[in-house]
């Protein structure tokens, strides 16, 4: 029987804002940006600073897709200098849903435009074809579905199976009592769960409509579903190494190694 691979690499796990320094050296300072691979099909997760470390080999194919979740900035700081973009004639394909009656050229424009920033997508050298997110996305071995969460702006929730495992990608969404049944039914059967999980509990009176959620909230949700392997996602900003491996402890004792929060650099083999 032919043997099939699918890896998850996590290029950026900061939410809000990029950091840098000693303190947040272990699990990265680089927004959101992941990096999934089938075989030699590769699809990128969201265009954070993490992007600007798009292995070489990511963009041995002709052409790389790119589906955004949203575009708020953190979520696409990575796009202007990456090196997907700065190939001549490399073919860049991004999907995004539309947001704010902007579609997925008119939202990456928004940013690259002056002031901004000194120049639009087109004077880039790569090749970018910009598309409509569908509900149904085939890219080589993945199949690609989505499901509407909810975050300020809107996020779409991305679902990708390839060779019998499947991903769910579910960051800047607010899980309530509407959304959980949803996501619960989208998400059955996931191998790994990448799941935004920003806030503390003791800091969510304060936070509780920024459109995330708490690590120990997505925690239980994760195991109450049965979900095999969970990564933690969108860690803020002022979440050092030595606070995260606190909190990772616990989680941990509650449900084993196979839960953890994201690092950067992190391969997933599933």
């Amino acid at each position: 029987m032919e043997q099939h691979s699918v890896e998850v690499t996590v290029l950026g796990a900061r939410g809000s804002v990029p950091v840098s320094g000693k303190r947040f050296s272990r699990y990265g300072g680089a927004t959101t940006c992941v990096l999934l691979r089938a075989d030699e099909q590769y699809v990128v997760l969201d265009a954070g600073t993490g992007l600007m470390s798009l292995p070489e080999e990511a963009m041995r194919s002709p052409s790389l897709p790119l589906l955004l979740t949203h575009p708020h900035v953190d979520h696409l700081l990575g796009f202007p200098l990456s090196p997907c973009v700065m190939r001549k004639g490399f073919q860049l394909d991004v999907y995004a849903a539309e947001r704010e009656g902007l579609d997925a050229e008119a939202q990456v424009r928004r940013l690259l435009s002056p002031p901004l920033w000194p120049v639009g997508p087109e004077v880039l050298p790569a090749d970018i074809r910009f598309h409509d997110l569908p509900q149904l996305l085939h890219l080589g071995a993945f199949t690609v579905e989505n499901m509407e969460g909810w975050h300020p702006g809107g996020v779409s929730l991305l679902r990708l199976d390839a060779f019998g495992k499947r991903i769910v990608f579910a960051t800047d969404c607010t899980l309530d009592e509407y959304l959980m049944p949803k996501l619960a039914e989208f998400g059955r059967g996931c191998d790994l769960l990448l799941i935004d999980g920003q806030y503390m509990s003791d800091e969510w009176l304060t936070r509780s409509g920024f459109g995330h959620n708490t690590w120990e909230f997505v925690t239980r949700f994760a195991h109450e579903e049965g979900v095999p392997k969970l990564r933690i996602i969108h860690h803020d900003p002022q979440r050092t190494d030595d606070m995260l491996d606190c909190e990772a402890e616990k989680l941990h004792e509650i449900c084993g190694p196979e839960y953890d929060f994201a690092k950067e650099g992190e391969v997933i083999a599933l």
